[in-house]
């Protein structure tokens, strides 16, 4: 498939989200003193959050480009993307608004963000897809899990003294239970 096939959204979230992965590794925090300066990149603190998150948006990106279909339910994979870029700009927003000392380039991965949301918004909307879609898919999904989580508990069997666990015995009671392991002490 070529690259030329991919649909707009899918373009623009691969593309910034390899850029925002390279901005990663610059310095989001610095702190310089004269011509010293010292600081961490976004894979730090609550940071590496945010680098797991851009990574699954890539992988799932990626795994849609190539044609691998997973199925997570109600959801389809233009509504897993944009989910994952959402979560990937309130984790980035929240990074860069609690630190200090924040770097140029923590505002620069702020942008990329969102536009990795901009991309999944514009691959839903590809799809034929709205909010509202992904609202009531998200709220099925959810449903569908508590009533999976119940039913789970439900099937569960009561605690019996066979499945409680193995039992303890001692020697003495060994011994009684089985009389020739006993040592004849001659």
């Amino acid at each position: 498939m070529g690259f030329s096939k991919f649909t707009l959204g899918s373009k623009v979230v691969i593309g910034v989200g390899v850029l925002m992965l390279i901005d990663s590794f610059l310095h989001w925090q610095e702190v310089s003193v004269g011509p010293f300066s010292v600081g961490v990149s976004m894979w730090h603190g609550l940071g590496v959050l945010v680098g797991l998150l851009l990574i699954a948006v890539l992988a799932w990106e990626g795994a849609r480009v190539a044609g691998i279909r997973i199925a997570l339910g109600p959801l389809t994979p233009s509504m897993v993307t944009a989910v994952l870029s959402a979560l990937v700009v309130l984790f980035a927003l929240i990074k860069v608004l609690t630190n200090s000392y924040v770097a140029t380039w923590a505002w620069i991965g702020l942008v990329l963000s969102l536009g990795i949301a901009a991309g999944a918004w514009l691959n839903m909307q590809a799809s034929g897809e709205s909010l509202s879609d992904l609202k009531t898919s998200v709220a099925t999904a959810a449903s569908s899990a508590t009533t999976a989580a119940k039913s789970a508990a439900a099937s569960t069997p009561a605690s019996t003294s066979a499945t409680a666990g193995p039992s303890v015995t001692t020697e003495a009671e060994n011994a009684q239970a089985d009389p020739s392991s006993s040592e004849d002490p001659a």
